[in-house]
């Protein structure tokens, strides 16, 4: 692995980034297909928190950071695995692997690492991401309750920064779970710290809406700080996302395709099915929010 064993710290119970850690590897009971690439996104969301975190920890060497963020990488994909979606999330924990492979000064890679860009994917990074947890669990003095499977109990999913292709946009696709699909919306909605944008629907016409509206949102221009999109695909999240528009006073809320929230949590402005949904108007919308 390497050619002599770092000095390692182990994992300390207690650090912010060891949470982090941990929660991410913890994923709900009972995923289904459609809520793997949201809790995917949300337990990568909590590793990189981590890794952040981490990264400040005075003491530990950069070869320790790579085992430890890899470690827990690891127990993400036991996690989905042990749901029997491995193969579903493979490549995303794999493309992960190779960013902290990217992100680490070469002295703190194992000697494997320096082709695995060029190797078999995502198996050869998958056994590369096996061997180092199986090394740094034999050489690390931490607690094995910790690293192994004990007290790994189910967790909320945390809502994730964004969704694969997109850069500010949440997408809630229309075969995931809808009590867990729900939580995710009432996360959104309780952010309460920028402009926000929920686009309802999974037609071709709120696809493109969703995309144009991305974009916006995540580099607005003028000065203004970044805003959050969620994209609601599922028909069963309707009647909470409708309910709400009724008590923000809005009366038919069946036509809405984007609703524009202030960074209060107010409506600022509802486009319709039958309206044209450009960069035009979902520019003019976020500006009107600020």
């Amino acid at each position: 692995m390497f050619s002599t064993v770092p000095r390692f710290l182990g994992l300390r119970p207690k650090a912010p980034w060891a949470a982090a850690f941990q929660a991410a590897a913890r994923l709900p009971e009972g995923l289904t297909a459609g809520d793997v690439p949201v809790a995917l996104a949300s337990s990568l969301t909590q590793w990189l928190s981590g890794s952040g975190a981490l990264v400040a920890d005075a003491g530990y060497s950069a070869a320790e950071r790579y085992c430890l963020r890899l470690v827990f990488l690891w127990k993400i994909y036991q996690a989905f695995e042990a749901q029997g979606f491995g193969a579903q999330v493979a490549e995303e924990i794999a493309r992960s692997v190779l960013d902290v492979v990217e992100e680490t000064p070469g002295a703190g890679r194992p000697l494997e690492a320096a082709g695995l860009a060029m190797a078999a994917f995502p198996g050869a990074v998958l056994a590369h991401l096996k061997s180092v947890h199986d090394y740094y669990r034999a050489y690390a003095p931490t607690d094995e309750a910790i690293l192994g499977t004990a007290g790994v109990t189910p967790a909320p999913l945390l809502l994730p920064l964004t969704s694969p292709g997109f850069m500010c946009t949440v997408a809630l696709p229309a075969d995931m779970d809808v009590g867990l699909a729900r939580e995710l919306w009432r996360q959104f909605m309780r952010e309460n710290t920028a402009v926000r944008l929920i686009t309802v629907g999974a037609e071709a016409a709120a696809r493109e809406a969703a995309e144009t509206a991305d974009p916006i949102f995540f580099a607005p221009g003028g000065g203004q700080k970044p805003g959050r999109c969620l994209w609601a695909q599922l028909a069963g999240l309707m009647p909470d996302i409708h309910q709400w528009l009724q008590q923000q006073g809005y009366a038919h809320p069946s036509d809405a395709r984007c609703i524009v929230l202030r960074a209060n949590g107010n409506l600022s402005a509802v486009l319709t099915k039958t309206d044209v949904i450009d960069d035009f108007a979902l520019s003019e919308a976020f500006f009107n929010a600020c």
